[in-house]
C-alpha cells in the first residue's frame, strides 16, 4: 500500500511537472507541392514547427521500395518482401488528337497536326507558320479550354479568350516557340479568331512602322488597330473588340 502510495505521489509530480512544461506545437496542413522522380503526387502532410511530416504508409506508396506494417502492437518496415508495380504502358503524346475549339477538356497542349474543329464545324490541321509559331494564319484558338494537371496535382484551365493568365505551375511545358507557359498569358484575337500565347504573338506581329489613316483601321497581318484618339497603333489581339467586330470590318471593308 505504501508503495502504491508512493508511486502515486511520484506520478502525480512528474504529470504536474511536464503540464508546467507542456510544448505548445503550431500545426498545419503541408502547404509544399510534392514531386516524386519529377511526377506531382498528392500525399496528406503536416507542418509542425517548420517541419514537414508524413505517414510513413504514404511515403511507402508514393516512393516505393518498402512496405509497412502494424504486428503485436510494433510498426514493422520490410525491404525484402517489396514488390515493384508492373510498369504501365506510357500514353503515346505524340499521336495526333481532335481538339474542339474553345471546349473545356483534360489534355495535352495543342501541338502540329492536330485537328483544331471550329463552332461551325471546319476542321483545321495545325502546321506551324512563317515565324515558328503554331497555327500562325489559321484562325484557331487551340489551347482554348485545355485542362492541364499542374505541379502538386493542380488543375489549370485556359478559359478566356482576351489578355486572361493561364495562371499555375505546368511544369516545363513549353509554347511552340520555346517559351515556358508557366503564368503565361493566352490571347485570341476577336477579329480573326486566332489564338497564341504571349511569347507567340511577340514573335509574329510587330507595330506597323507607318501611320494609319481612318480610326479602327487594321494593320496588314489584322493583329493591330489604328486609334485615332490616341493617334497610335494598338495591339489588337490583348484587347476584347468582340462587341466592335462588326464596325472594324465595315470600317476595313471585309464584311
Amino acid at each position: 500500500m505504501k508503495r502504491f502510495t508512493l508511486g502515486f505521489i511520484i506520478g502525480g509530480i512528474i504529470c504536474s511537472a511536464l503540464t508546467g512544461f507542456a510544448v505548445e506545437y503550431a500545426v498545419t496542413a503541408n502547404p509544399f507541392p510534392i514531386r516524386v522522380d519529377g511526377v506531382g503526387k498528392s500525399i496528406e502532410g503536416y507542418n509542425i514547427n517548420d517541419s514537414t511530416y508524413f505517414k510513413l504508409r504514404d511515403i511507402a506508396d508514393a516512393v516505393g521500395g518498402f512496405t509497412v506494417g502494424f504486428t503485436n502492437n510494433t510498426i514493422t518496415i520490410n525491404t525484402s518482401q517489396y514488390t515493384p508495380p508492373e510498369p504501365s504502358e506510357p500514353a503515346n503524346d505524340d499521336e495526333p488528337i481532335t481538339i474542339h475549339e474553345g471546349e473545356v477538356s483534360q489534355r495535352r497542349f495543342a501541338r502540329e497536326g492536330d485537328t483544331v474543329i471550329k463552332a461551325d464545324g471546319t476542321e483545321v490541321v495545325l502546321k506551324k507558320g512563317p515565324h515558328g509559331v503554331l497555327g500562325e494564319g489559321q484562325g484557331v484558338a487551340p489551347d482554348l479550354g485545355v485542362t492541364v494537371t499542374g505541379v502538386g496535382n493542380t488543375t489549370v484551365t485556359m478559359t478566356n479568350v482576351t489578355n486572361s493568365v493561364f495562371s499555375g505551375d505546368v511544369g516545363d511545358q513549353v509554347d511552340s516557340v520555346g517559351m515556358r507557359i508557366n503564368n503565361e498569358s493566352y490571347f485570341v484575337n476577336n477579329i480573326t479568331g486566332e489564338g497564341h500565347w504571349g511569347a507567340e504573338w511577340r514573335a509574329m506581329t510587330s507595330m506597323p512602322t507607318t501611320e494609319g489613316t481612318f480610326h479602327y483601321q487594321l494593320s496588314e497581318d489584322k493583329n493591330w488597330i489604328w486609334n485615332n484618339v490616341i493617334h497610335s497603333w494598338t495591339t489588337l489581339y490583348n484587347q476584347n473588340f468582340s462587341g466592335y467586330a462588326d464596325m472594324v470590318l465595315e470600317a476595313n471593308g471585309l464584311n
